[in-house]
């Protein structure tokens, strides 16, 4: 089953995703499932290659938006 989300953005900033978009030969909609496909896949191999990389002991887990 498909979902649907809103998202709210002022005219400015859709104008240029929607010129960058047509550029690539997309819909801004098709634009943004690549690009949210995109950074999800960025972050898997990321987040693998830290995982890879705690097993051998050589460097603290990484962090995101953490706050001590």
């Amino acid at each position: 089953m498909a979902r649907k989300m809103v998202l709210s953005i002022d005219d400015k900033l859709y104008t240029r995703l929607e010129k960058h978009a047509r550029r690539n030969g997309e819909t801004v909609n098709e634009f943004f499932v690549r690009a949210v496909c995109d950074a999800l896949d960025m972050f898997d191999d990321f987040y693998d290659s830290v995982e890879s990389v705690d097993a051998l002991d050589i460097r603290p887990n990484a962090r995101f938006f953490g706050n001590n």
